[in-house]
């Protein structure tokens, strides 16, 4: 394996004139909240969802859609894990006085070793470690979240000083739930990697607190999960907009975990990242796929937004997201499509719901 030192901005093409950091509200969830343009306004994967159950659909079914709303009870039920720095519990199994003491010293090959054993142990699989640049490329610009009186409220991200580094958290999405898409158990398999994110990322995080080091957890907030973990050694992108990675091709969600503890960076694979850059060029079979035509057909990547919900000035495929999203609304899942066809996933046909359940 060949590795490279170039960074992800350079292996991309970052346009410095074009690219800016991204902010929360152009993303299709916030502008379906508040952006009368945009195409599928007031609607979210709740709208179609007692319709589709009602269908009979195959695919459909409340057995189908109980298990998808079981899997993501942890992500939606664990506020904690939210907190950039909470305050010392007697539920944290560790006295706080331990907690709050300088880290010791440990150098930067160890706590590498600790970091990434840690994150293997927790339920990562696959663990990186990408060095945050001098310009802050990858962060988020900002939060944004809806009042109460139909406002945007807004906060720049700002990470603490120190923080320099991001901990990479890959998680394997359950293979048969893929192959049952865009119905409902496709969804389940996203589900239950969005738990583990949250349990994963919040733990992480916790470990690295209890050593005296500032931790951040983060799943898809704060930062851009895909171009950290391609820092981070992890994948490349693909034509469908995804991170692929080796084992699990674009079957995988990340979370990562920001922090000050002096960490060895990984550097991004180039040999994977050309590998991935020549094959999608003419597989083409996550854009057949898709029944929005959200992905591009065009032989090689560019720079340019293809919707509003884009950020322009990275050389890449970009997929037209607000198309994207509208499939999300008709099938109140997130498709999946593109991921189950992509030969890197390993999932090459599909399973009705009926075979799912006699697995």
């Amino acid at each position: 394996m060949q590795i490279t030192k170039k960074s992800t901005a350079e292996i991309y093409n970052l346009d410095t004139t074009t690219y800016s950091r991204f902010p929360e509200e152009n993303n299709c969830f916030m502008r379906a909240l508040y952006d009368i343009n945009f195409p599928f306004y007031k609607q979210d994967l709740i709208t179609n969802m007692a319709k589709l159950v009602d269908s009979r659909e195959k695919g459909f079914s409340r057995l189908d859609l109980a298990l998808y709303a079981a899997s993501w009870t942890v992500d939606a039920h664990m506020p904690f894990a939210k907190k950039w720095f909470p305050k010392p519990s007697s539920k944290d199994y560790i006295p706080a006085e331990i907690v709050q003491r300088p880290p010791d010293e440990i150098s930067k090959e160890d706590l590498t070793k600790y970091v990434k054993r840690a994150g293997k142990f927790l339920g990562a699989s696959e663990v990186g470690i990408a060095r945050i640049d001098e310009n802050q490329n990858w962060l988020i610009k900002n939060s944004a979240k809806m009042t109460g009186s139909g406002e945007i409220k807004k906060e720049d991200i700002i990470l603490p000083e120190g923080v320099n580094h991001a901990i990479i958290l890959i998680i394997e999405m359950d293979p048969a739930g893929i192959r049952c898409s865009p119905g409902f158990l496709e969804v389940a398999s996203v589900g239950l990697g969005y738990s583990i994110m949250t349990s994963l990322s919040v733990s992480v995080a916790q470990f690295i607190r209890n050593l005296g080091y500032i931790a951040i957890p983060s799943t898809n907030d704060t930062g851009l999960s895909i171009p950290l973990a391609i820092e981070a050694g992890l994948g490349a992108q693909g034509r469908n907009g995804i991170l692929l990675t080796k084992k699990y091709g674009p079957r995988v969600r990340i979370c990562k975990v920001f922090t000050n503890m002096q960490l060895n960076d990984d550097s991004p694979d180039l040999d994977f990242i050309s590998k991935i850059s020549t094959y999608c060029r003419t597989c083409k079979r996550c854009a057949e796929a898709c029944e929005a035509k959200a992905i591009s057909f065009e032989d090689s990547p560019d720079n340019i937004a293809k919707c509003s919900s884009n950020n322009p000035g990275v050389k890449k495929w970009y997929v037209d997201t607000n198309a994207c999203y509208g499939i999300w609304v008709k099938y109140s899942t997130d498709c999946g499509n593109c991921i189950q066809v992509c030969p890197f996933s390993k999932t090459p046909t599909k399973l009705t719901s009926d075979e799912f359940w006699d697995i």
